[in-house]
């Protein structure tokens, strides 16, 4: 099994993990990556700065947007290059509904 594909199980099992039994990640995605954050790093934060942070997925999705879609700063990095494009691969297998984890 890929990396990629391990650490998606991890996070998948953990988020399940915190849905099951935190009601607030249910109705907070922000709460619910101030969480998996917690678990994951050292890194503390208070929530009340956290939340004011735009969301993860919003970053990465701008930062695509610019680069795929617009064509500018592209990466420079061939290992970047070809991670991305094996990562996108992998997300699409892992989170197909055929897929059943």
């Amino acid at each position: 099994m890929s990396e990629v594909k391990k650490e998606l199980k991890k996070v998948k099992e953990y988020v399940l993990e915190l849905l099951e039994k935190d009601e607030r990640c249910r109705n907070s995605d922000k709460w619910l990556t101030y969480k998996v954050m917690r678990k994951f790093t050292n890194i503390y934060i208070p929530f009340e700065d956290f939340e004011k942070m735009p969301s993860f997925e919003s970053i990465r999705r701008t930062r695509a947007m610019i680069q795929n879609k617009e064509g500018l700063f592209l990466p420079t990095d061939k290992d970047v290059i070809k991670k991305r494009k094996i990562n996108q691969e992998e997300w699409r297998e892992f989170f197909s509904p055929k897929n059943e984890q």
